[in-house]
């Protein structure tokens, strides 16, 4: 059972990172998270922005974050931050994701049999607040509730990578 003042911590710690965004307007913010872990908070942000995140930037992230949590006091208790970029293979969690990416190749796992499968990967052809339809390779071409998704994610291609022009 938790002691009051780790459940107050805690929504310290939650209301810290929900409001991170406002800071780094470039960088988004994918997923936050804060959990006990062997009698300490960690504080978990994984992160995005166009042209990617490299480690300097997760530094950054991080530095502000510390400095935030500094100023709640010592009533926080230990704490240990986690940044991290969302990586090649950058999931999507919204619809407004799906329609970011739309052209691009993602893999959709689902919760319930969509046209007798529950795997897709092909490209993503469009997405609206509904629904993503993506060009499956063995499926063909087929629109996917959003609340059907289990877990979506970009798929890498080193091709297009070697294809981009470098500054």
């Amino acid at each position: 059972m938790k002691a009051p003042e780790d459940s107050g911590a805690l929504e310290k710690l939650e209301a810290l990172l929900g409001d991170f965004g406002a800071e780094f307007k470039s960088v988004e913010i994918l997923k936050s998270t804060v959990r006990r872990e062997r009698g300490e908070y960690v504080l978990a942000l994984t992160i995005d922005r166009d042209g990617g995140v490299d480690t300097t930037l997760c530094e950054q992230v991080s530095r502000i974050i510390e400095r935030r949590a500094e100023a709640l006091g010592p009533t926080i208790g230990s704490y240990r931050i986690e940044v991290a970029s969302a990586g090649l293979d950058r999931p999507l969690l919204t619809p407004e994701h799906f329609r970011r990416f739309a052209g691009r190749d993602a893999r959709i796992i689902t919760r319930l049999p969509i046209a007798k499968r529950v795997e897709f990967t092909g490209r993503i052809e469009s997405a609206n607040e509904v629904s993503v339809t993506i060009a499956d390779r063995y499926a063909g071409t087929v629109e996917i509730p959003h609340a059907a998704i289990k877990k979506a994610h970009l798929v890498y291609e080193p091709a297009a990578d070697l294809r981009r022009k470098k500054p």
